[in-house]
C-alpha cells in the first residue's frame, strides 16, 4: 500500500491535518509505553484499513475530557476516575451514558451497551488536533489479528504487507517520544461506574495503581 512516513513535528501537524480532512487515515505516535495509534475522520476508515468488520464501534479520539463529560452518567468521584485514567494512566475507558440526554451523532460510532469508549490525545499537538475537528476516531496501529509493533519502521512494513491499499497511509514517526527500553503494548481498557468503580474489559500494557484516596 501507499505510504508516506514524516517526522513528527510541529510542521508535521499541518499534513496530518491536511491528510485527515482529505479522509485518509494516519498513524500517529504515543508516548511509551503506548502503541502507534490509527486516527481517522471516521470509524469505517479505521475498520477498512485494518480489515476487520467496518461495523465495529471504536473509541473516540479526545483533546480534553472536558469536552464531553456532560453526556456521562458518573458522579463527582466517578468524573474524577475517568479523567485520571483516560489522562494520567493513559488507558481506554468506557463511561456510561445519561439516559434521559441523547448521545450526540459524534460519540455514536463509539457506543456500545450504553458506554461510550474513549481514548485521550496525550501530546500536546495532537490535542490541538482533536478540537480542529468536529470528531476524530483511534485504534491501536496495527492490522487485525498482529500484535502492535514498537517502532515505526516495523509499523511500516506491517502495513505495508497487510494493510488495505485502497488508502493512502500518513505514517508519523515519533520514535524519538518512545522508550526503547521498555515494553510497549496496547492500553488497558477500563468501564467506569457511575461511582467510580473499574472493572478491566481488556488487560494491556498499565498496571492499575489508581490512588482512591
Amino acid at each position: 500500500m501507499d505510504i508516506t512516513v514524516i517526522k513528527y513535528d510541529d510542521e508535521a501537524l499541518l499534513e496530518i491535518k491536511r491528510h485527515l480532512s482529505e479522509g485518509q487515515p494516519v498513524i500517529l505516535p504515543n508516548p511509551s509505553p503506548l502503541p502507534y495509534m490509527v486516527v481517522a475522520v471516521s470509524p469505517v476508515i479505521i475498520n477498512s484499513l485494518k480489515r476487520r468488520s467496518i461495523d465495529q464501534y471504536v473509541a473516540s479520539f479526545i483533546g480534553r475530557f472536558e469536552a464531553v463529560k456532560q453526556y456521562f452518567n458518573l458522579d463527582q468521584y466517578g468524573m474524577e476516575i475517568a479523567e485520571k485514567c483516560l489522562v494520567e494512566q493513559k488507558m481506554t475507558v468506557l463511561c456510561p451514558v445519561k439516559n434521559d440526554i441523547e448521545v450526540p451523532a459524534f460519540l455514536l460510532p463509539s457506543l456500545n451497551k450504553n458506554h461510550v469508549l474513549l481514548f485521550a490525545a496525550h501530546l500536546a499537538g495532537l490535542q490541538q488536533l482533536c478540537l480542529q475537528f468536529p470528531s476524530l476516531y483511534v485504534s491501536s496501529g496495527n492490522v487485525t489479528t498482529m500484535e502492535p509493533k514498537q517502532f515505526c519502521t516495523d509499523v511500516q512494513a506491517q502495513f505495508k504487507e497487510f494493510g488495505n491499499p485502497e488508502f493512502r497511509l500518513l505514517l508519523v514517526d515519533g520514535d524519538h517520544f518512545r522508550d526503547r527500553h521498555q515494553r510497549h503494548g496496547s492500553t488497558t481498557m477500563v468501564a467506569i461506574s457511575r461511582t467510580g468503580e473499574l472493572s478491566v474489559k481488556r488487560k494491556g500494557i498499565q498496571q492499575l495503581h489508581l490512588d482512591k484516596s
